[in-house]
């Protein structure tokens, strides 16, 4: 190792020990309005594929909301309001305590504890999870099991209960015995598989579940193809494998399963939907109303409602059942399943239950159901932060990828403008514009601004960057840049000095930054491939903005690094915290992972930047880390994030936001410790490691708050897990072995014993 990396190394752990500390935290004191109107869940991060379900979370004795959208991660909202009018605020804190999340989430009592338990796909169709609450009275998640049942004719052994991946099934107490059921699509998606739970029939205690395959074809009915699905086809159950009337049908997968006593009498009906449609059937259940022996459908309703408001979500719709104004009935929320392809804005519709026994009746209230409290600016948020009215408050600009047209089924931008009206200390925003400078005239798809004077004629210029990697350039036409700009389309397509269109080979991320500091502001383009294209800015202050590109990879550094193509790096540049003055380059990324890179204020264009920090304030830890472990082996979720940073409410503390993949944002502040309640934040454990930096041992000391079980965990600087160590009650130190590490720095975690305390450290052999 040279002196100058050790060097480096040793100035690394330094700062981490002086400044290590802070860290930006979640923010719950920035209001926003809109006409007057509090946007509650304004920084909740926007909604696209939501799924529903609730619990219990802190427990006050309240139901509270979780939101969970494949890939992307469980979002979770506490009632502050009463058991009877609920007012759903996110708490991203609880999220932290869910394992890891594939395909669908329930939560429901198995066990006859009162808690919620959890179910999700896992890798054979059907995995439990036992809730429990922790010394913090925090729901938590322990594995309990995968379902498998034994009386499977077919191979005569064990054989897993089945759900095909992206369907959701039903896990309710179907047959109203005491205990819960699971029900799903088989293989083929024509038949729907009743695997019921044995539980109470075999005297079993309560802490278990024993399933068998009882009917291979509930209800008596077989989806094809087609809208209509087929009523009274049976199955052969000795087989499980024949069917009759209807084998030669053409199957296909893709269903969403609601199983719900849509009339209240005391059977369960269905709500099914489709991957090949924008609607739901409904289908009615004539198990009591007939007195039939077993679950039979027995009419449907092909485009619930046809005599009300008619589901039409494009695609897939999802329904859940849950009571979510808390009167004592059900509600229904539908949301559409397919991820990047389907309604991303108003794609939660909420049907009010006003049913009596025998008198079903559903009223639909809203399409934008929680969505009208957020902000949410489609997919793939764009924030940008910029005092835009002059009054020396910064303002904020929200673009995004846009929003989906269900008319060509492709997505159009827009762009939010929210003023900052914080005064005392006090952050606000007030919502003015949906749709800034009526950018949706230009039907762009995409949209990432970037401000800055480019041209330099001393006037704020606006840059706005594509899906398809090109940009647009709208020149500031105002009197002055002591009035508000007024920006007027330029150039379509941004030319380069030898008059080529400048692309940055997809999702082109501008920002506008003097990068050689030669006092004109350069351009710097984030893209689909993780990387930081450089141009530079060669005008001669004529009015006319002249580009030269100088370099495809600025400071020789790649987000995601194990990912080729996806990356969609987002640049910004600027100061992170009042300590050292320094800016630095932050890069948002697909991993959701924050990159921090040193080098960029030196003006040296040929520099490799230095990696100072792969999970920049583990503000993927605080929303996703916890329930996507698939970002450990390489395999990236949709976890986009875009970051701006700024003093908002003008306390000289700097806050950030960040855009999500949902498209909406995130805020966050920036602060010492956590010194609020654990609602607020995760719990911050003191951790103190030696020596550092260290060669073969690395020896770890710690406090915290209980003495509940206890992890320590190891990460490189691309967020890979490379130790894991529990460690027993009442200790306080661990010895950890990284002999096998190689030179770098590396990331220690501690879960458990109140709360999470992380901290950096060196190896140097």
């Amino acid at each position: 190792m040279t002196k100058r990396v050790l060097f480096f190394l040793i100035a690394v752990a330094f700062s981490v020990c002086c400044y290590g500390q802070y860290m930006f935290y979640p923010e719950y004191n920035i209001k926003v309005k809109e006409a007057g109107i509090e946007k509650t869940l304004a920084w909740c991060g926007g909604f696209n594929n939501p799924q529903f379900a609730m619990a219990d979370l802190n427990r006050d004795g309240l139901k509270d909301l979780v939101v969970f959208e494949n890939y992307k991660g469980v979002k979770t909202f506490l009632n502050k309001g009463t058991a009877t009018t609920p007012d759903y605020r996110y708490y991203p804190a609880y999220e932290k305590n869910f394992p890891a999340v594939y395909q669908y989430l329930v939560l429901a009592d198995y066990n006859c504890d009162n808690i919620a338990d959890l179910f999700e796909q896992g890798t054979t169709g059907f995995m439990v999870y036992k809730g429990y609450y922790n010394t913090a009275n925090q729901l938590c998640f322990t594995y309990y099991q995968e379902l498998f049942y034994t009386n499977d004719r077919r191979t005569g052994g064990p054989a897993n209960a089945f759900n095909n991946p992206s369907d959701i099934p039903a896990i309710v107490d179907v047959d109203n015995d005491g205990d819960l059921d699971f029900l799903s699509f088989n293989i083929l998606g024509g038949f729907i598989n009743y695997y019921k739970n044995l539980r109470v029939e075999n005297g079993l205690p309560c802490d278990s579940i024993k399933i068998a395959l009882k009917d291979n074809c509930w209800g008596k009915v077989y989806q094809g193809y087609y809208r209509t699905h087929f009523l009274g086809r049976t199955c052969d159950n000795s087989s499980l494998m024949r069917t009759t009337g209807s084998a030669s049908k053409p199957t296909h997968t893709g269903n969403t399963l609601c199983l719900f006593d849509w009339d209240m009498d005391g059977d369960y009906d269905c709500l099914d939907g489709s991957v090949s449609f924008a609607q739901m059937t409904f289908l009615k259940n004539g198990k009591r109303e007939y007195g039939l022996a077993i679950d039979t459908i027995v009419w449907q309703d092909t485009f619930w409602q046809s005599g009300g408001k008619t589901v039409n979500i494009p695609l897939w719709p999802a329904a859940f059942n849950i009571d979510i104004d808390q009167d004592g009935k059900k509600d229904l929320l539908i949301a559409p399943n397919t991820p990047n392809t389907s309604e991303n804005y108003n794609c939660i519709w909420f049907y009010k239950n006003y049913t009596t026994t025998g008198f079903p009746d559903w009223r639909f209230q809203s399409d934008t159901f929680l969505i009208d409290k957020a902000l949410d600016a489609g997919s793939n948020a764009y924030p940008m932060l910029f005092d835009f009215n002059k009054d020396g408050k910064l303002d904020l600009f929200i673009g995004s990828d846009g929003y989906y047209m269900p008319a060509t089924g492709n997505k159009e931008s827009r762009m939010l403008y929210l003023q900052n009206t914080s005064t005392g200390g006090a952050g606000s925003f007030d919502l003015q514009r949906r749709n800034f400078l009526n950018l949706d005239t230009f039907h762009f798809r995409g949209i990432a601004p970037a401000v800055g004077d480019l041209d330099g004629d001393a006037k704020t210029d606006l840059l706005i960057g594509h899906t398809d990697g090109t940009m647009s350039f709208f020149k500031n036409i105002a009197t002055s840049n002591a009035v508000p700009p007024v920006w007027v389309i330029s150039q379509l397509q941004v030319t380069d000095v030898t008059g080529t269109v400048i692309n940055a080979d997809g999702n082109a991320a501008p920002f506008i930054y003097d990068v050689d500091r030669d006092g004109k502001p350069d351009l710097v383009i984030g893209n689909n491939y993780g990387t930081i294209q450089y141009y530079r800015n060669v005008s001669t202050g004529s009015g006319v903005f002249r580009l030269q590109l100088v370099n495809k990879e600025l400071g020789h550094i790649k987000c995601d690094a194990n990912q080729v193509l996806g990356c969609y790096s987002t640049p910004f540049i600027g100061k992170l915290d009042s300590a050292t003055g320094r800016d630095y380059l932050l890069l948002g990324s697909n991993s959701g992972n924050l990159y921090k890179f040193d080098g960029i204020a030196t003006g040296d264009t040929t520099l490799t930047y230095s990696l100072l920090d792969s999970q920049f304030s583990f503000i993927d830890s605080l929303h996703n880390r916890y329930n996507n472990p698939g970002l450990f082996s390489g395999v990236y979720a949709n976890l986009r994030n875009a970051p701006t940073i700024g003093d908002i409410d003008g306390d000289g503390v700097l806050e950030m936001i960040v855009g999500t993949s949902t498209g909406g944002v995130n805020i966050y502040k920036r602060r010492l410790y956590d010194n609020s309640s654990v609602e607020n934040t995760p719990q911050n454990l003191s951790i103190n490691l030696f020596p550092n930096p260290a060669k073969d041992v690395l020896e770890v000391n710690y406090t915290y708050s209980n003495d509940n079980a206890k992890q320590v965990l190891i990460y490189d600087m691309y967020g890979r897990l490379l130790s894991q160590v529990d460690i027993p009650n009442g200790k306080t130190t661990a010895s950890i072995d990284i002999a096998s590490f190689a030179n770098g720095i590396y990331i220690c975690r501690i879960i458990g014993g109140g709360g999470i305390g992380t901290a950096q450290f060196t190896v140097v052999h």
